[in-house]
């Protein structure tokens, strides 16, 4: 009888992680459109922008600091993984390989996480134009501007207590 009650607070995580999914996923959404304009983007550099917006809502959820939130940012993962996976099947990749294609992008994603969080945790001196940089999105456009508008888009995301 008392499962229930801890059901109710299971799925009030998960609903606000759905809630704050849609989010990164409209951000990005505007965020491609609005930074990617008149142009036709591949895969790659859809996932690295996405990337990048989950792990500053990753940043923001670990900057709060609670039990909480550390549940909401694995969950926040799985879901990312999750959308991986859809996607590739999507494309028509086999059972059989999709998790080889799933592990390379969740590798990538992960690497991404530690070094933008290092960038964010520590003010380094590097900006998000250097990271794109570094990662040789070279085909995304205007490097400096869209690295100004990732600083904007951090800065803007709020995430409540």
């Amino acid at each position: 009888m008392f499962f229930k009650f801890l059901n109710i607070k299971k799925n009030n995580y998960k609903n606000e992680t759905l809630s704050l999914y849609q989010e990164i996923v409209n951000h990005s959404n505007d965020f491609i459109k609005n930074s990617l304009i008149d142009r036709k983007y591949n895969f790659n550099e859809v996932f690295e922008i996405f990337s990048i917006v989950v792990v500053f809502y990753l940043k923001k959820l670990k900057d709060i600091k609670s039990k909480e939130n550390k549940e909401i940012s694995q969950l926040i993962i799985n879901c990312f993984v999750k959308d991986l996976d859809q996607h590739f099947r999507e494309q028509g990749i086999g059972d059989m390989s999709i998790g080889k294609y799933v592990k390379k992008y969740v590798k990538k994603f992960y690497y991404r996480l530690k070094i933008l969080d290092s960038i964010l945790s520590q003010k380094k001196d590097i900006t998000f134009e250097t990271y794109l940089r570094k990662f040789r999105i070279y085909n995304i456009g205007d490097l400096n501007q869209i690295g100004r508008d990732l600083e904007d888009l951090y800065n803007v995301i709020n995430i409540k207590e």
